[in-house]
């Protein structure tokens, strides 16, 4: 079956294919989320005087079968609700944003400008777009900002005459990847060494030495991949539908007219405005608790007003506008769907009572054992905690008092401990499912989970096993 092609009809669209199978996907997590909440004991962590301790619920509290179905309308009042709607609207506003700036020539004037400036060092521009996105992801702690600049690296992919997935390994794979490979990544090193009370810098040269060997590995992945597809083009897993994108794009390297040099001038501008907010809300929330989760209200609010003023500056009636943001909004709307589901998943465990004694009974699995085994441990637990939750700031705060105990138990240090939690917080995200940002991704770049799973599982494994040595050798560093 051939996939819809994402820019037949607005720039950003989910996928149909894509968007049923993590659907029937995320509906089974959900009814085995409810299915452990009747068969693993209940219990929570509780505070007695600055003590943190797990304490079993006695007699079970009920937890009926209707409040579970009703649990994607739950989260809504839940602690995840402004959250969630407000990851819900940044997607609508770029979703509709980026049919506007599509249909007004924004897209190819970029692309025209970019294919002709590099069209005699492609892979040049390959690896340093992907520097570019995993020093945002390491440093600044970005990932889900990243979404709106994906649509215009996978159309500068196609246009460099290679394919969606390279597009969305330069893009969301780098982010992923800069996030894992943490230098002072404000979410995970840093709220980590606070809550470990290290300091930020502690261990940095080990951090760096990590980034750079991520920054290696994954630039030899997507060359070997786009030697592959440059050799045999059939060999993408999106070659049809990509041959249609290809063919809507019709870039004119040659077109220089007086609009489309004031089309490139105006989103130019628009993207490098929202860069620099990208980077100052990030280093602000980083410093500043109550900008802490600012960033994606921020960059939506200045998104939106910018295609406006966009339209304004480049003259296009007001009812065609509209239109194109109502249908990019559209396009965008089944997204919404999926962000619900995964954060229900967490909230049937948790109105459950069941979250915290899967954590608790993590945390007893080792208790005095080898060192080795006790930094493996912590990986594993962050691994299996992950899947559920996918904020780094909600682990910390469940989980970094444990590995700290645990950590304190093996005999191992803290700084090895909260890079095992760096490790097993960050690059799952690109293969679990529960995780919304790359069911978004995938999903506006008609690429279906499955094609996904099987492209990236080898990388994957061969993450886990260098993440795995580099915690071995830290230990033996005295990291």
């Amino acid at each position: 079956m051939n996939e819809k092609p994402m820019t037949e009809k607005q720039f950003l669209q989910i996928n149909k294919r894509s968007f049923i199978t993590a659907l029937i996907i995320l509906v089974a997590i959900l009814f085995a989320s409810y299915i452990l909440t009747l068969v693993i004991p209940q219990g929570e962590y509780v505070t007695v005087e600055g003590v943190r301790s797990y304490q079993a619920i006695e007699p079970r509290e009920s937890y009926s079968f209707g409040k579970f179905l009703l649990s994607p309308f739950l989260i809504f009042g839940s602690s995840h609700g402004i959250t969630i709607i407000a990851i819900s609207l940044f997607l609508l506003i770029l979703g509709g944003s980026f049919n506007v700036i599509d249909k007004t020539g924004g897209i190819k004037s970029i692309l025209s400008w970019l294919v002709a400036k590099f069209k005699d060092k492609r892979l040049t521009l390959v690896y340093a777009v992907i520097l570019f996105f995993m020093l945002f992801g390491s440093l600044f702690g970005i990932f889900e900002e990243s979404i709106t600049l994906l649509p215009i690296i996978i159309m500068l992919s196609l246009s460099m005459g290679w394919d969606t997935f390279t597009g969305l390994v330069m893009c969301l794979m780098a982010t992923g990847f800069g996030f894992s490979s943490a230098i002072t990544n404000p979410f995970s090193v840093g709220l980590g060494s606070q809550a470990m009370e290290i300091s930020l810098v502690s261990g940095i040269w080990y951090r760096i030495l990590i980034f750079i060997i991520m920054y290696l590995l994954l630039c030899v992945f997507i060359t070997k991949h786009i030697k592959q597809i440059e050799k045999d083009p059939t060999k993408s897993p999106t070659y049809e539908s990509d041959l249609i994108k290809k063919e809507n794009l019709k870039l004119d390297l040659n077109e220089k007219d007086e609009k489309q040099s004031l089309t490139l001038k105006v989103y130019a501008t628009l993207f490098i405005t929202l860069l620099v907010a990208i980077i100052v809300s990030s280093i602000l929330g980083s410093f500043i608790d109550a900008l802490s989760g600012l960033s994606i209200p921020i960059i939506a609010i200045i998104f939106l007003i910018g295609t406006i003023i966009s339209l304004l500056v480049l003259k296009v009636p007001f009812k065609e506008g509209a239109s194109y943001f109502f249908k990019g909004v559209l396009g965008i709307l089944p997204s919404i769907i999926l962000i619900v589901l995964a954060g229900s998943i967490r909230l049937v465990l948790e109105n459950g009572k069941v979250m915290d004694t899967i954590i608790y009974e993590l945390s007893n699995a080792l208790s005095g054992g080898s060192p080795i085994l006790g930094i493996l441990f912590v990986y594993f637990i962050t691994l299996v905690i992950q899947f559920f939750i996918g904020s780094a700031s909600a682990k910390i705060i469940l989980i970094i008092p444990i590995i700290s105990a645990i950590a304190h138990n093996v005999g191992i240090t803290q700084n090895i401990a909260l890079l095992a939690f760096i490790f097993g917080d960050g690059f799952t995200d690109l293969i679990y499912i529960t995780n919304p940002i790359l069911l978004i991704s995938l999903g506006v770049a008609g690429f279906s989970y499955g094609k996904w799973l099987k492209k990236t599982w080898l990388l994957q494994l061969i993450v886990l096993v260098i993440t795995t040595l580099l915690l071995i050798l830290g230990y033996y560093i005295g990291y």
